[in-house]
């Protein structure tokens, strides 16, 4: 059964892994700055690129932080992130988590 978890062993940043049996399977993580989550580090499958991201918005949602925003330079990640619908027309920013989560129910690829 593959598991998203938080690590709360990272103590420098907030961090979600995704594992099946103890074999890790990617991670996604980041940074609060002030009022906004800053996502920095996306290393997994496309498969699983979904489950991390929503993870941590979850998370920042139900602790009241509204805004993230996705420190990515052009490559892997920021494909990835558009393929998911993360990043809409090179916006790399989420001004609303709660109403993204409204409008974005689907655990589908764009």
């Amino acid at each position: 059964m593959i598991e998203i978890l938080q690590n709360k062993q990272n103590t420098e940043k907030i961090e979600f892994n995704a594992s099946e049996n103890g074999k890790s399977l990617g991670k996604c993580a980041g940074v609060l700055c002030g009022d906004t989550f800053v996502f920095d580090e996306l290393q997994c499958d496309d498969f699983f690129v979904d489950g991390l991201v929503r993870a941590i918005l979850n998370l920042m949602d139900l602790h009241g932080v509204e805004k993230a925003r996705f420190d990515f330079e052009e490559g892997e990640q920021l494909q990835q992130l558009r393929r998911w619908g993360f990043v809409k027309n090179d916006e790399k920013t989420i001004d609303n988590i709660a109403k993204f989560f409204d409008e974005n129910k689907k655990c589908t690829k764009m």
